[in-house]
């Protein structure tokens, strides 16, 4: 009996390893998919009460010669409203509106997209769980469900619907511990395209600025120390400022922290007599804890409870 039990136990683990590992083969199909089509998508974003439209554009343009050069475009377009025009080619990513000069960042995607599709697998791996689920019809295609889930409690799950046949996303869901739906990206309208679509030609010759904006710079002042005493699992800090930026509006403290796909920006400052608040935007959380004469503001995608013990962390 002990022998039997050993072979059953060993078998559910290889059943369970091939399972995680046909879900990252899927997931990484539908990353290519993201960075290599020549597509015209339509999709939807909803968060609590907000519903947005936008035009997604994407192609890659191989340049004749000797030595091909290799040029990905992409356009981002809001569908409901005037809005900002956001634009990539290759690593440099613009935004336009009307009557503000053209802004230029430096980024391998459009951070408006959801980050899951396209932060490295390797980071993404350390964080998460890949499980295949069940297919269903989605926009009137054969969807495959992958879930995403959190090794961590505090960290948000995703669930992804993937097109059978493409692999290209086609719905991504944020869920909470509960799988209840703090966010849902939902593409509506396909079109796999030969080329590049025309609608990018002229981003393959328009002069654009390459330099990104480059802010300025706050004057050294007298430094108020702070310390975060502990951070979420996974998370690193990346940025720590500990000077006041303004007189008439200062931050005494600000830490940046990431865990390779997601951000969090933490914030001290006088405190504004306000009582603690915590709000929601989809998966954005927003928390003011009050503390002594400082407010401590937490923000990014994580619990209240995560975010209540990284504001008390803060000395």
């Amino acid at each position: 009996m002990p022998v039997l039990l050993l072979l059953l136990s060993c078998l559910l683990l290889s059943l369970s390893a091939a399972a995680s590992n046909d879900g990252w083969l899927q997931f990484e199909r539908s990353q290519q998919a993201v960075k290599k089509f020549n597509f015209d998508v339509t999709f939807v974003q909803m968060r609590s009460n907000q519903l947005n439209t936008f035009r997604w554009l994407h192609g890659v343009h191989q340049a004749a010669g000797s030595l091909p050069v290799q040029t990905e475009l992409e356009q981002l377009i809001p569908q409901d409203l005037a809005g900002t025009d956001t634009f990539r080619r290759n690593d440099r990513v613009y935004y336009s509106s009307p009557g503000n000069s053209l802004l230029v960042t430096v980024n391998q995607s459009i951070k408006e997209l959801p980050a899951i599709l396209f932060q490295s697998q390797n980071n993404i791996m350390k964080l998460y769980d890949a499980v295949l689920g069940s297919s269903t019809s989605l926009s009137g295609r054969t969807a495959q469900l992958l879930r995403l889930t959190a090794f961590n409690n505090g960290r948000f799950s995703y669930w992804l619907w993937l097109d059978g046949e493409t692999g290209f996303p086609l719905r991504v869901d944020t869920v909470d511990q509960n799988n209840e739906v703090l966010e849902r990206w939902m593409v509506v309208h396909m079109q796999l395209k030969p080329s590049l679509p025309q609608e990018l030609m002229g981003l393959l010759s328009a002069d654009l600025p390459t330099e990104p904006l480059q802010l300025p710079q706050n004057e050294p002042q007298q430094q108020v120390n702070f310390q975060l005493g502990w951070l979420p699992d996974g998370y690193q800090l990346v940025l720590q400022q500990q000077t006041p930026i303004a007189s008439n509006n200062t931050v005494l403290a600000s830490w940046l922290l990431t865990d390779g796909l997601h951000q969090i920006s933490v914030f001290v400052q006088p405190t504004a007599g306000l009582p603690a608040q915590a709000f929601r935007d989809g998966a954005t959380t927003l928390l003011v804890q009050p503390k002594q004469n400082i407010d401590v503001t937490v923000i990014g995608p994580l619990d209240v409870a995560v975010a209540n013990r990284l504001a008390d962390s803060v000395r």
